[in-house]
């Protein structure tokens, strides 16, 4: 398993080019100024040090018109400039593009530790749903060594190539604030408790994208990672307007270890141990609760919630029919 974020220095969205501008542009700038002080600063206490210069030598310059001048102009100029480019820069990942028959707008919740993804409905009604992955590698306390690799970002976000995409970010009231960041796009964004965020792209590359949390969210922040999956339209749109579960590359699979990982079971409760993590361990919760216990705790899970433990932590959780048997099953089988 690997945690390298990539995409600094690939160029495949609309933006990418007025925004490296806008960056090399205030970074040439600051160090011109850096310099226009510092490098001067540097001569003049050198040649003017005291073993060079004899006290009488020494007069007051009082006055100097031109120095004057050109100190306060310039930095206005820089800073007019920064204002500029900066300002154009944030107007253009502001303003949303025109929604049309072609524009892809699908809706991204940020939980710890995962993203998860909701397309609208085709033209069957079939709504797409691509559930974050997470899953800590296992390591060796005493040798460090890893002895079972972990999981991320097996699931991932699937846009056309050269259409406009806008996602509407959100998080559960409960959680805390993420960060979508998609270096490749030159695209961040917070996603923020309770609130609606947006931010778009349109991407002229097809290809493999990563995608991670840029706000620090707690113990496994660093795991918070996806995939931006850029298709050919021809392709996208085949697979958008089918009822098929299986989303178009990579290994996803929907079995109940999956879908437990996927939904960020993994996260909060412990099937194989007795450890308490955010919430209580799961080992053995067949053979204590029914299937319709279980069903109620995902699907409602404030209706009856565990003494020690507090309502409104865990998500209420809309699955598919099919997707939720095969859950329960798997919390009550271990299968």
């Amino acid at each position: 398993m690997s945690n390298k974020l990539e995409g600094f220095s690939t160029s495949a969205s609309s933006f990418n080019a007025d925004v490296d501008f806008a960056f090399w542009l205030h970074v040439w700038i600051s160090v011109a100024l850096f310099l226009s002080v510092v490098a001067p600063m540097f001569y003049f206490a050198w040649k003017y040090r005291a073993d060079k210069v004899k006290d009488e030598e020494i007069g007051n310059l009082t006055h100097h018109t031109g120095l004057e001048l050109a100190w306060t102009i310039i930095p206005i100029i820089a800073v007019m400039v920064f204002f500029y480019y900066g300002n154009t820069t944030m107007q253009m990942f502001r303003t949303m593009p025109t929604v049309t028959d072609e524009t892809v707008v699908i809706k991204v919740e940020g939980s710890k530790w995962k993203w998860k993804y909701e397309y609208p409905a085709n033209k069957s009604g079939h709504v797409h749903q691509i559930g974050g992955v997470f899953k800590k590698p296992t390591i060796d306390k005493e040798t460090g060594k890893v002895i079972e690799e972990g999981t991320m970002g097996i699931t991932a976000l699937y846009v056309p190539v050269n259409t406009d995409v806008i996602l509407e970010m959100t998080a559960p009231v409960n959680d805390v604030i993420h960060s979508y960041y998609i270096p490749a796009f030159r695209m961040k964004e917070d996603v923020v408790p309770g609130r609606t965020t947006k931010q778009w792209f349109n991407v002229s590359k097809t290809g493999e994208y990563d995608v991670e949390c840029a706000e620090y969210c707690g113990t496994d922040h660093s795991y918070m990672y996806s995939k931006v999956v850029v298709m050919e339209k021809d392709e996208y749109k085949k697979w958008f307007e089918s009822t098929d579960k299986d989303t178009p590359k990579g290994n996803f699979p929907k079995d109940g270890k999956a879908l437990y990982a996927q939904n960020g079971c993994a996260s909060c409760h412990s099937i194989d141990t007795d450890a308490v993590l955010v919430g209580p361990s799961l080992k053995g919760i067949g053979d204590k609760y029914d299937t319709a216990y279980l069903k109620d705790a995902i699907t409602n899970p404030d209706k009856d919630v565990p003494e020690g433990f507090y309502p409104g932590i865990m998500p209420t959780f809309n699955l598919p029919a099919e997707d939720l048997e095969t859950l329960i099953k798997y919390m009550e089988t271990g299968k």
